[in-house]
């Protein structure tokens, strides 16, 4: 063991604590790696608990993404082998997002629970500390406090030796002044010369104590660093245990997020490619020109002899309303969707008295069937129409469906008093 360098009568004993290892308190860093430990195994378990959650909003994004677009290429313009692909890339996020959440599941399972376990197996709690900390200190300062006592001794045997030492100095000093100085009375030389004596018996006396108290001390510095030893190793054993356990737990975690291992997104990537690799381009686009193009079959217009038949009703046969009423009687107004064939309609000639009576009477009619429910569809998501007919949304808002979807995927509506198209993927219909 090094030797002690305190010097110096003004020294404090509470000085003599060092960081060294061997001197009096010197082992508390190593006591406190224990608590270390305990919030190190906090953090590891916050870490894996963040990532966790990482993994949950990620896989949510992914699905959420996935329905979007998979209800967008089912209802969009895209057609043949490109189609399936597109379809491919939703279904490739759908099944990473069922990897992460497997991640996920593994990390708040598997990891946090053993981490859990081992740190209540490991860490006990008492008042103030943990119990394993308590025990590392104790254990510590049952060691060192006899070791201690005697080194405190020797301390005080040393400044007592350095102060008498000191003494002898300046006591020699002040004799020599005397000595030269004619004006000293042999009396007073005789006295400094006895002083001279004392400080040097003191000084011889304190020197012995001093020396004998480091004998003293150094017999016993073989037993104290084996006892110390003993106490470090047991220190040195748990913090073995902890470093283990968490490089058992970090590599269970990287094999965890390693979701390149995983056969569910190699088969997925492997799908999109090969769609991509086996697309039949030009079967696609003859197809198309077959079912939407030149190769379509035209029914072009021919001659055809007028060959109906005009039947007359009596008038009677009509149902007749009261002349005062304009019920049934509907105004000669076009709708958006083209009412003018087959719709009902009122007597157009109705007030006038000179109409030919094989028209009927002017207050005949058809009854009108009532009109249809208002059709409310609300957007899942924002748009902003890209061309002077199309509507811009933004999400939640409400509309009225003034036509059915077409095959393209659009609809007509109206919001607020405008009407124009939107894309039908980007409803719901309301409840």
């Amino acid at each position: 063991m090094a030797q002690h360098s305190h010097t110096g009568s003004e020294e404090d004993v509470g000085d003599l604590f060092s960081d060294c290892f061997w001197e009096m308190k010197g082992f508390k860093q190593v006591v406190k790696r224990i608590d270390d430990g305990a919030t190190l195994t906090d953090n590891l378990t916050q870490l894996i608990h963040e990532r966790a959650e990482l993994e949950l909003k990620y896989a949510k994004g992914l699905k959420t993404w996935s329905r979007k677009w998979e209800d967008a290429v089912n209802k969009g313009p895209e057609y043949g082998s490109l189609e399936l692909t597109m379809k491919n890339l939703t279904v490739e996020a759908n099944e990473t997002a069922d990897i992460h959440l497997d991640v996920r599941q593994k990390l708040t399972g598997s990891s946090l629970e053993s981490i859990k376990h081992w740190k209540n197996s490991n860490y006990q709690k008492t008042f103030v500390k943990w119990k394993q900390t308590a025990a590392a200190q104790e254990g510590f300062d049952k060691v060192q406090r006899p070791w201690a006592k005697r080194f405190l001794k020797v301390e005080k045997a040393k400044k007592a030796y350095h102060l008498a030492a000191r003494m002898l100095e300046q006591t020699k000093g002040q004799l020599d002044i005397y000595t030269r100085d004619a004006m000293t009375t042999s009396d007073a030389l005789k006295k400094m010369k006895d002083k001279l004596s004392k400080a040097e018996t003191e000084s011889d006396k304190t020197r012995d104590k001093y020396r004998d108290r480091l004998n003293e001390l150094d017999m016993a510095n073989q037993q104290y660093i084996n006892e110390m030893t003993v106490e470090f190793e047991k220190c040195q054993a748990m913090e073995k245990i902890r470093i283990e356990f968490f490089v058992e737990t970090i590599t269970d975690y990287l094999n965890y997020i390693d979701v390149s291992k995983d056969a569910r997104l190699t088969n997925s990537f492997q799908n999109i490619q090969y769609g991509l690799t086996e697309m039949t381009i030009e079967e696609d686009l003859k197809k198309y020109a077959d079912q939407k193009g030149t190769g379509m079959a035209m029914g072009w217009p021919k001659f055809v002899e007028y060959d109906e038949v005009v039947s007359t009703l009596p008038i009677g046969s009509l149902q007749m309303k009261d002349s005062n009423s304009n019920n049934g009687y509907e105004d000669n107004r076009s709708n958006k969707a083209g009412s003018a064939i087959g719709a009902p309609i009122g007597n157009p000639f109705n007030g006038f008295d000179d109409v030919d009576s094989e028209w009927g009477d002017q207050n005949a009619y058809v009854a009108i069937p009532a009109p249809a429910a208002e059709v409310r569809v609300m957007a899942m998501f924002d748009y902003s129409g890209a061309e002077a007919d199309e509507l811009s949304f933004k999400e939640g808002d409400v509309l009225i469906q003034l036509d059915e979807e077409d095959e393209n995927g659009w609809c007509r509506g109206l919001l607020n008093g405008v009407e124009g198209l939107y894309p039908g993927s980007y409803v719901q219909l309301m409840k």
